[in-house]
């Protein structure tokens, strides 16, 4: 199945990674095997299970 990794800028997202981990923060930019976000930074695709548009309120992962 594809993964979709890219959304408007600015969005915040919910980035769950391969080995548990949950990641919240602003979409930036999507390159060539890489999500950019603002406080992250670069992500590489293959290390992503999934990435929606996050509605929490807070800044704390779920």
């Amino acid at each position: 199945m594809t993964l979709h990794t890219s959304t408007n800028k600015g969005k915040r997202i919910l980035i769950i990674l391969k080995d548990g981990r949950k990641i919240i923060d602003k979409f930036k930019d999507k390159k060539s095997g890489y999500v950019i976000t603002e406080e992250y930074g670069k992500i590489p695709t293959n290390q992503i299970k999934a990435m929606t548009i996050c509605k929490q309120g807070g800044r704390e992962p779920l």
